[in-house]
């Protein structure tokens, strides 16, 4: 199945998916793909060839019949299956086109799914791609398509979801049913939702999967502005907050606190990993680090 979102891009946004392209291809170094590689294991080993045993060889793998015929220790040599089934699943509800400083969330969102896409087709893996509001909005199923970073940064900065909310319990029971296979899964959103804890314990079970939580400084605490309109983009309800009042400012940060922690600590009860990345930061530094722990923890 594939589903298509119908939109016209300005000559503006096309200018910008250009150059997202060319950065994205400049960021995806081999230094960064290989630890990708180290980082995400393939499902096994497949015999490769018998050949002759090295000091240093595992002596389990002798392969005593053939020793025994050439009266030379030989070795079963294996290589490891690669390939590996990766679907980036990405956000494009109203919230992730928001950001106070540096750039959107949705700019940063296009430019790390852009990056996994292209690190996960250098390793010669499969790569899908599935962009969700409160609905299904587009689905690509995994393959080697050279066109998939072109499409998932033009997925992510077309004109927004007609649906602006947020269901990542749909999300990750439609992933459930359309992927047979142990696949690696990036889930690319502010996470600005609940709910979801049963359809992702089901989905965390049966795939490795990653969450992306994409930031802004805004979501922590508010700049002081005197009085301030907050919009929530999702619903549209308004708040209108004094930011030079101190008690004011405390209570919104603790509450943004308290359920980043509950989101964070719900993710991690499942065993999913969990990346967090502000939009006014690099994002490839913290890349680097989880691929570098999950190497480190294998």
């Amino acid at each position: 199945m594939e589903l298509f979102k119908k939109t016209q891009l300005d000559s503006k946004t096309i200018s910008e998916i250009r150059k997202l392209h060319f950065q994205t291809r400049r960021l995806a170094d081999r230094a960064v793909a290989g630890r990708y590689r180290s980082a995400f294991r393939g499902r096994g080993v497949e015999f490769e060839e018998v050949r002759e045993y090295f000091a240093g060889d595992d002596v389990r793998s002798i392969d005593w019949k053939v020793t025994a015929r050439s009266g030379r220790p030989y070795v079963r040599a294996y290589r490891e299956e690669r390939e590996l089934t990766v679907m980036i699943a990405v956000d494009v509800s109203a919230s992730t086109a928001t950001g106070t400083r540096e750039q959107l969330r949705d700019n940063l969102i296009a430019k790390v799914g852009a990056v996994l896409t292209m690190i996960a087709l250098v390793n010669n893996d499969k790569v899908g791609l599935v962009t969700f509001s409160d609905r299904l909005e587009t689905f690509h199923p995994p393959r080697k398509a050279r066109g998939a970073v072109w499409r998932i940064l033009h997925e992510v900065l077309s004109p927004g979801a007609q649906n602006p909310k947020t269901d990542l319990g749909e999300l990750f029971s439609f992933l459930s049913r359309v992927l047979k296979k142990r696949a690696v899964i990036f889930v690319l959103s502010d996470f600005l939702d609940s709910g979801f804890e049963q359809p992702l314990a089901v989905l965390a079970k049966r795939h490795d999967l990653n969450a992306v939580i994409v930031q802004d400084p805004v979501d922590f605490a508010l700049p002081q502005s005197g009085l301030v309109h907050l919009r929530n983009p999702e619903t549209g309800q308004t708040v209108l907050i004094d930011t030079h009042f101190p008690q004011a400012c405390a209570q919104f940060a603790a509450a943004a606190a308290k359920n980043r922690e509950h989101t964070t600590a719900l993710l991690k009860r499942h065993d999913v990993n969990v990346i967090e990345l502000m939009s006014n930061k690099p994002f490839m530094p913290e890349l680097r680090r989880f691929f570098d722990s999950r190497h480190a923890r294998h």
